[in-house]
């Protein structure tokens, strides 16, 4: 039991942890508060942060956050609930947090183990929390999700987004519009994923009779609030083809810039397999993705899926609005694409942008109708 605030240092769970190197650098810049007394939660969640103060209640919180304040020292960059719910203690403490602008926009997070469904509606209903996470899953850079809480809560990027950016990011509101966009998209990937199921036991047959390795190629992707989840298509490279994003940089269709946006697209890439360069030519190894619509990872219509290493670049200030808007296989920049093949990834960037601004139902049609090739991008995701 924790009975008084105390901090941690990085080192002390990082060692053995390598399960994001690369992130590291990202870590070294954020401080949390942690409000709980589980060590296993704290455990893996820890190795994200330069330093993690301990606190074993909101009282105690309180007190660390005005001992900060008084001492003019460096406000966490996120806090972090692993308590029992208290819907009145809660509006407590982000009363006090309201009146104090230097800590007022900091990102809060609640552990979902910590939560039961009357819970997280009243969450919902309240704009209380800014995300609830599972503090010990894997495949999840939670440095990361709180730069990106931080982007958008300290510079929100219009009044149209203010409201539902405080809420819960992964926990959309259930407006009409978004029901009726879910709906569409149950309705339309079950639907080919039921007509397409020869197409998907043909394919499996061939890519087996190809080459060596899985049939299916799975990935960790960033979609809407930079929720990490499992991609899925048809694999077209051969096994382990990840590994070799590093040397074939240099074939990077659009270039380095240390600055901006990156994203990876190489021409003729030597790692896609004879029946890979097939699929690809027809869309057919998106055909996968349908069963992320079904499972609500993804939309129909929406901004491409980012693998990790490329939107980890896109949490600035000018490109996180981009990940306002639901993950998609078809979308804004597939649809202008043809007219422009040329698009750097500036320009790739701001039609997501434009879109996260105003996309609704009628303009996911509109799209939709304007896709080739029954809604499959064909520029390698």
């Amino acid at each position: 039991m924790y009975s008084e605030t105390h901090s941690l240092s990085i080192d002390r769970y990082r060692q053995g942890n390598n399960l994001f190197p690369v992130y590291q650098d990202q870590a070294d810049q954020l401080n949390c508060i942690y409000i709980g007394q589980r060590e296993t939660s704290l455990q893996h969640f820890a190795t994200f942060f330069q330093s993690t103060s301990v606190t074993g209640s909101i009282t105690d919180t309180i007190l660390l956050i005005d001992k900060i304040l008084a001492a003019k020292g460096a406000v966490p960059d996120v806090i972090v609930f692993d308590i029992p719910f208290c819907k009145e203690q809660l509006a407590g403490f982000f009363a006090f947090l309201k009146a104090r602008p230097q800590v007022s926009a900091i990102p809060i997070l609640y552990n979902e183990e910590c939560l039961d469904k009357e819970c997280l509606d009243c969450i919902k209903s309240n704009d209380m929390i800014d995300d609830v996470i599972n503090m010990n899953k894997r495949g999840v850079n939670f440095a990361n999700k709180v730069a990106f809480l931080k982007k958008i809560k300290n510079h929100p990027p219009a009044p149209l987004f203010r409201k539902e950016t405080y809420a819960a990011i992964d926990s959309t509101k259930k407006t009409k519009s978004f029901t009726a966009k879910r709906l569409l998209d149950i309705l339309i990937s079950a639907a080919i994923l039921v007509l397409a199921l020869p197409v998907f036991i043909l394919v499996a047959l061939i890519i087996k009779l190809d080459s060596k390795g899985p049939v299916f190629y799975t990935s960790l992707r960033a979609g809407k609030g930079f929720k990490v989840f499992r991609f899925f298509k048809f694999r077209t490279m051969e096994v382990d083809a990840d590994q070799k994003v590093e040397a074939l940089s240099h074939l990077n269709k659009y270039g380095s810039n240390d600055k901006g946006a990156k994203f990876l697209k190489i021409y003729n890439d030597p790692r896609v397999t004879r029946v890979g360069k097939f699929l690809r030519k027809f869309s057919i190894d998106e055909l996968p993705q349908l069963l992320n619509v079904l499972k609500g990872d993804m939309s129909i219509v929406g901004n491409r899926p980012l693998p990790i290493y490329e939107a980890t670049t896109l949490t600035t200030n000018e490109f996180v609005e981009r990940f306002m808007a639901p993950a998609g296989i078809t979308g804004l920049w597939q649809v202008n694409k043809k007219k422009n093949p040329d698009m750097t990834a500036e320009e790739r960037v701001n039609m997501d942008i434009s879109y996260a601004r105003q996309y609704n139902l009628m303009y996911d049609i509109r799209i939709m109708v304007k896709t080739p090739a029954a809604l499959f991008q064909k520029s390698g995701a």
